[in-house]
């Protein structure tokens, strides 16, 4: 008797906690008052940089990319997220990640480019721990509230 996989159905929930939850964490690194093109550097350590800039705004969402800024790493190896923030659901969903734009919910498996069922909601979780990440960092080394430095 051969037996057929079951098809994958996305966890709303999960997924609504962990953009939830990134939301609550990019708060706590944007001022209170930004606009369009403003940037900020995050320095976690000598080798863990980051630029997070502020790339469109309207009414009730804003897009963000974070990008890192690392000149010793090879470009494939460069972290780059692009969040969309939804300011009304109080959410942050990771909308693009390593250049590939349009992160589908579920991805069938096996697929072409080797895709993770649920590749979305693993992109949003690297970005709650990448977040976690700069707050851990920052506190071992400043013990200091503020994380940026305006970006020229």
């Amino acid at each position: 008797m051969i037996k057929r996989s079951q098809k994958y159905v996305p966890n709303l929930q999960k997924m609504q906690a962990v953009c939830t939850r990134n939301y609550a964490l990019l708060l706590r690194l944007l001022p209170m008052e930004y606009d369009l093109g403003a940037s900020w550097d995050i320095k976690c350590d000598g080798l863990l940089e980051f630029q997070l800039k502020v790339t469109e705004r309207s009414r009730y969402t804003d897009t963000l990319s974070i990008t890192q800024s690392a000149s010793n790493l090879p470009k494939f190896m460069v972290s780059e997220f692009d969040v969309r923030v939804y300011h009304d659901a109080q959410m942050a969903e990771v909308i693009g990640f390593q250049k590939h734009k349009r992160l589908r919910q579920n991805y069938p498996y096996p697929n072409p480019k080797l895709h993770h069922k649920d590749e979305k909601y693993q992109v949003n979780s690297l970005l709650k721990d990448w977040l976690n990440l700069v707050f851990t960092k920052q506190n071992e080394l400043t013990n200091k509230g503020a994380l940026m430095t305006p970006s020229v």
